[in-house]
């Protein structure tokens, strides 16, 4: 019987069912899953795609946003318009690091980890705090953002970078442990692109402005006194 289940054409026709039934569930929302993703509690918005040998688990996403291939996104929130690159890691369980004697999971989780062995009646520390990444979000490839940290709308994380605390709104950040570089604005244009959240307009809004996205002086000098 464990053949059975281990065997590739039988985990292929597994995973291709699951496919079916989870795009045809998304299918007004043009959901696109690409080759062997894995897809787990997750709540989906429109023109969402994941590509190929990506993992989601317990996640949600934004219209517009996909998860390159490799990429594991666990216990996250995505907002709209958000590019996750490749062999991303982010949303990973948390271990205790002080006041606790060991770190594993066996002395403060009932989940089983070790085999299903469970000692604790109850789970004594947070494993899975919300990782929140916002809109217009661009992340390198080969990143990892670490439990619990927020990313601001509109930052781009540099490719490598080590997560480790929270991230500003339009800042570019990179390395080990990510820093700022710069931002891609100046204050007052980040002021008015947090406040316009153009990302939160319609589909024909968006048509209807696309020329104005490639220069920020232009898109603010139409859209300054409607704001």
């Amino acid at each position: 019987m464990k053949a059975l289940f281990t065997n590739p054409m039988t985990m292929w026709l597994r995973w291709l069912f699951r496919k079916i039934s989870l795009e045809s569930k998304y299918r007004k929302q043009h959901l696109k899953l690409e080759y062997m993703v894995e897809i787990t509690n997750c709540t989906f918005g429109n023109y969402n795609t994941v590509y190929k040998y990506a993992r989601l688990r317990d996640t949600v996403m934004g219209d517009f946003s996909y998860v390159a291939r490799n990429s594991q996104v666990y216990n996250t929130k995505i907002g709209k318009f958000s590019c996750i690159g490749p062999n991303v890691n982010t949303g990973m369980g948390a271990h205790p690091s002080n006041a606790f004697v060991s770190s594993h999971p066996l002395f403060y989780s009932t989940l089983g980890q070790s085999s299903g062995m469970v000692i604790v009646e109850k789970n004594l520390f947070d494993e899975f705090p919300l990782t929140e990444i916002g809109n217009d979000v661009w992340i390198g490839n080969n990143v990892t953002i670490k439990y619990g940290v927020t990313i601001g709308d509109g930052a781009i994380i540099g490719s490598g970078a080590v997560v480790t605390k929270d991230v500003e709104p339009y800042s570019i950040v990179g390395g080990v442990p990510a820093k700022i570089i710069k931002y891609r604005f100046k204050p007052e244009e980040i002021e008015f692109l947090e406040k316009f959240q153009w990302w939160n307009k319609d589909l024909d809004w968006i048509k209807a402005n696309k020329e104005l996205f490639c220069n920020i002086e232009q898109f603010m000098k139409q859209h300054a006194s409607k704001n």
